[in-house]
């Protein structure tokens, strides 16, 4: 855990220094930063709310003392968490002014030569037409976003297992910073639902109608679409905002979470497969990503997992997942 904690401290300076370098105003989108931390553990506490249920039942598996150590453990990874996400926040949105969107032509290319000629929106639309675009959303969304955003809290609470704790600390930061931050700016590319508005002319008029005949221009996801896009075309910032495609972060996270409920419980593999599979289907429903988006967040997520597994059986205690008190 003071591993985990060290990161995300380099990772916040890390990321006040590229938006200094890349932005017209750091000052102000650091201060709006700052002012957001606030928010975002109410935000949390709306969201989160289920596992409250959870601290409850600790005090009726394990003894009290341990769970009062547990709590100001969880609420100070909390807090860290809410600092990560808003300086993930803070790059993502300050990706295209160090870099300009550019690969959206080859990775639009490489999902059609991928899928036989045809764009994978084409396949999903054929045979998901009878997705409800509220269900799509709650799941996309709103299932997603506690367990992504914040496992460590979620270790913290309920896994004493320190060497899994200390590799899924590890998936964690690679699936946001490494996926969200340092690939997303090395491929930076907008995503299909932005392609024409991007580069212009209609290669993804085909998506919009898709996207309008099934009600999902009308929901929410949408909403957030167009928000994100008026964020970018302003130049502003909001919490939770920016544009990038590939890798997927939202698919990274949800093979994160997959694999780690896999870890607890080898029967809920197929639950683990259809968990990571669904987020797939539906980032190239919804007109996020191209396929090809999430392919590479899942290879990344795999292979970390594999090494840190193996390198991990030859030191059974690592301090990286080192959860007494005194460490953090």
């Amino acid at each position: 855990m003071r591993n985990f904690l060290r990161f995300v401290a380099i990772y916040f300076l890390a990321g006040i220094a590229f938006v200094a370098l890349v932005r017209d105003d750091p000052v102000a989108l650091i201060g709006g930063l700052v002012a957001a931390l606030p928010a975002t553990a109410i935000y949390f506490m709306q969201k989160g709310w289920w596992l409250i249920a959870g601290v409850v039942a600790l005090f009726f598996v394990l003894p009290r003392g341990e769970v009062m150590a547990r709590l100001p453990r969880a609420f100070l990874v909390l807090m860290v968490c809410n600092l990560f996400f808003l300086t993930f926040t803070m790059v993502k949105t300050s990706l295209p002014y160090a870099m300009p969107f550019w690969a959206d032509p080859p990775l639009a290319a490489l999902d059609r030569a991928l899928h036989l000629g045809v764009d994978p929106y084409v396949l999903t639309h054929a045979i998901g037409a009878w997705i409800p675009p509220a269900a799509a959303v709650a799941i996309y969304m709103g299932a997603w976003i506690v367990p992504a955003m914040y496992l460590p809290v979620i270790l913290v609470l309920f896994d004493g297992d320190r060497a899994r704790v200390g590799r899924f600390l590890l998936l964690y930061a690679v699936g946001w910073a490494l996926l969200g931050s340092v690939l997303a700016l090395g491929g930076l590319s907008a995503g299909p639902i932005y392609y024409d508005r991007l580069l212009g002319g209609d290669r993804f008029a085909g998506l919009i109608e898709a996207l309008a005949a099934s009600g999902i221009s009308a929901s929410m996801t949408g909403q957030v679409q167009d928000f994100l896009w008026g964020v970018y075309a302003s130049g502003a910032q909001g919490v939770g905002s920016g544009i990038s495609a590939f890798p997927s972060v939202h698919v990274g996270m949800a093979c994160v979470v997959s694999l780690y409920l896999y870890e607890r419980a080898r029967w809920l593999a197929p639950l683990s497969v259809a968990i990571t599979g669904v987020f797939l289907f539906l980032s190239v429903h919804l007109g996020w990503h191209y396929a090809v988006d999430g392919y590479a967040s899942i290879a990344v997520i795999l292979a970390t997992w594999a090494v840190a597994r193996r390198r991990q059986s030859a030191r059974p205690a690592p301090e990286l997942a080192d959860l007494s008190p005194e460490t953090i």
